[in-house]
């Protein structure tokens, strides 16, 4: 076995006589404000960590370089990942970025809600346990028309407790053309035989008729089911039966017609220069037995799913088994009710951030574009986004970034907060529909060292 030479294993030697025991570096002054922040108890487990492997690399002690890999080390071990961002890409409701944000007056007004206890199982009027679900009931009946309503923790698990509670082992009726597939592998399909039910597949992928539903309902049909197609649509020759046909058709066969209508259509959005649709409530009102629906994305909230109708359909989500394992919180119930609450007293535009800013004309996102001491505006297209508009774009106006684009888009990404916008046409770009009023100083700041 060789032997290291004397001066090496000197020098190893020494460089561990450097090394200070851990009790005096949490004695030290310098490490005081880690201790504060962090405890002592994990300060001094992240300082053995540190002595450990100085000490398997042959390093010698150095108080600046601990306090700084100290530091970054307790940050990642107590801290999340998650970030607040500035969205200046030009989609609305971008899932990977949060879908809605939430106005900070209208979080003021639940916060009493979550940060207090509160009577979300409790009967104020008989003093004894209460239910959940009723919290949000004469508001939905209001603002949809609906006999009663259920909130989920989001709409793929309204649409599986739906199925589940209503359809389980026997068959559902669904369009080829709507079995899709949408962001983070969520598929139709899946979900209707994990709520136990059979899928029933009608007509062929771009053309259903409405006799297709009838000719294949029978006596093991529990439902039919139309689904919003988010994210795609199919043009060209294509035929779908309007909803008035499906409910006509569901009438006959005596059977329940269920929407996954997924994007929360409250109001009509042909006023900011999308295709005009059917609302939720107009859906209830000409007949569909029950609507399920995000609140995420048009409503403008926090995640959730609501389920909306017919009271006896309702109630037999109500009392499934899986109505506790997919319920929400508090904190869902008090956002989404005073999100709610400002469709109820049309003051969406004032409270809700995706209504402000569908409601911002150009002129005003021009003169934002100006207040950043930009030079290059330019006129862009900003997407609704969350899948509830797929191919239809509104009018915006946006700020080129003069340089090269990738390398402008990751400068943008490492500001703090990071900053995220996009490349169009090989010209990095930051929409100004999509900004909130606090995103523009930091905007601002980061343009001006360009």
């Amino acid at each position: 076995m060789r032997k290291a030479p004397p001066e090496a294993a000197n020098s190893g030697a020494a460089m561990h006589r450097s090394i200070p025991s851990v009790e005096r570096i949490l004695s030290a002054a310098q490490f005081a404000p880690l201790i504060d922040a962090f405890s002592r108890p994990r300060v001094k487990d992240a300082i053995g960590a540190h002595l450990a492997e100085l000490r398997r690399t042959q390093q010698s002690w150095d108080e600046s370089q601990a306090l700084d890999a100290l530091a970054i080390s307790l940050r990642a071990a107590t801290g999340s990942t998650l970030r607040r961002v500035i969205n200046a890409t030009g989609v609305i409701i971008h899932t990977n970025l949060g879908r809605s944000p939430i106005d900070p007056a209208l979080w003021s007004d639940a916060a009493d809600i979550v940060t207090d206890y509160s009577n979300l199982e409790f009967d104020l009027d008989h003093g004894e346990r209460g239910a959940r679900d009723e919290h949000l009931a004469e508001l939905c009946r209001s603002l949809f028309g609906c006999e009663a309503a259920i909130l989920t923790n989001n709409n793929a698990a309204g649409t599986l407790l739906l199925l589940a509670a209503t359809s389980a082992g026997r068959e559902v009726l669904v369009s080829r053309g709507e079995l899709v597939e949408i962001g983070g592998s969520f598929r139709v399909p899946d979900v209707i035989q994990q709520g136990g039910a059979r899928l029933r597949e009608v007509g062929t992928t771009n053309r259903t008729r409405a006799r297709d539903y009838a000719d294949a309902a029978s006596d093991d049909t529990a439902a039919i089911l139309r689904v919003h197609r988010s994210n795609f649509e199919i043009v060209g020759f294509t035929e779908t039966p309007s909803i008035d046909e499906l409910i006509a058709v569901a009438r006959e066969k005596r059977i329940p017609m269920l929407y996954d209508e997924g994007s929360g259509r409250v109001i009509d959005l042909a006023m900011y220069g999308f295709e005009k649709k059917e609302t939720i409530r107009e859906l209830i009102v000409a007949g569909v037995d029950v609507v399920t629906c995000s609140t995420d994305k048009l409503i403008g909230a926090t995640q959730g799913g609501l389920i909306l109708g017919r009271e006896e359909l309702i109630a037999k989500c109500r009392k499934h088994p899986l109505m506790r394992a997919l319920r929400a919180g508090k904190e869902s119930y008090a956002v989404i009710a005073e999100t709610l609450r400002a469709f109820v007293t049309d003051r969406h535009e004032e409270r809700i951030p995706i209504y402000k800013m569908l409601a911002t004309p150009l002129d005003a996102l021009r003169e934002r574009a100006r207040s950043l001491g930009a030079t290059n505006v330019i006129d862009s297209q900003c997407a609704l986004g969350g899948g509830t508009t797929p191919t239809e774009t509104i009018p915006s106006i946006a700020i080129h970034v003069e340089g090269n684009a990738n390398e402008q888009y990751m400068r943008f990404l490492r500001n703090d907060p990071p900053i995220v916008g996009r490349i169009v046409d090989d010209r990095f770009t930051l929409d100004m529909r999509t900004l909130l009023e606090d995103d523009v100083p930091h905007i601002s700041r980061v343009i001006a060292t360009h």
